[in-house]
């Protein structure tokens, strides 16, 4: 047998490979939830590292002209595949709109961007019933040990009208794409 062939390892990978399949993005020609993440700023243009290289040339490719980025209309959005799966790029909002931080939107996905492309798409409509993006899924219990516990954290429950939309991601909630 190959020195390189390892069983338990090839299980392992192919394990991960599966379950990396199992997170993607919202499918093109349809409508996505997402989380505002910033409001994107003239500044935040100007930086000279990748990521606003590739912004930059995302809202060209898009025909996003600078009087949109300086109305406020671009924002980061972001939604939840899975517990450690995100899909987000960039949304654009409707004229005369500004969005808050962790407001929850409605998104036309016309394009999926990759890892090499950012993603630049219209935004619908606000869903302002949906309000726990962005809040901790946790608590610190400080004395944990002294209660006999086995971890210091406590989950934070949603309330019965949000469950069911949104994963945990880094211990935050995050709003599911499809919801």
């Amino acid at each position: 047998m190959p020195a390189f062939f390892n069983p338990p390892l090839m299980l392992s990978v192919l394990s991960v490979g599966l379950l990396g399949a199992c997170a993607s993005a919202p499918p093109a020609n349809s409508l996505a939830t997402v989380a505002v993440q910033a409001t994107v700023t003239p500044t935040d243009l100007q930086a000279t590292h990748s990521h606003a290289i590739r912004v930059r040339a995302a809202l060209q490719r898009a025909g996003i002209d600078r009087e949109v980025v300086l109305a406020g209309r671009v924002v980061r959005v972001a939604c939840a595949t899975m517990s450690d799966g995100t899909w987000g790029g960039l949304g654009v909002l409707p004229e005369g709109t500004r969005a808050a931080n962790d407001s929850v939107w409605r998104i036309r996905v016309l394009d999926v961007g990759d890892n090499e492309r950012e993603a630049v798409n219209p935004i619908a409509d606000p869903l302002p019933a949906l309000t726990w993006s962005g809040k901790s899924a946790y608590t610190f219990v400080p004395n944990w040990r002294e209660l006999g516990r086995f971890s210091n954290l406590d989950p934070v429950p949603l309330p019965g009208d949000q469950v069911g939309r949104y994963h945990v991601v880094f211990s935050r909630y995050l709003v599911r794409c499809s919801g």
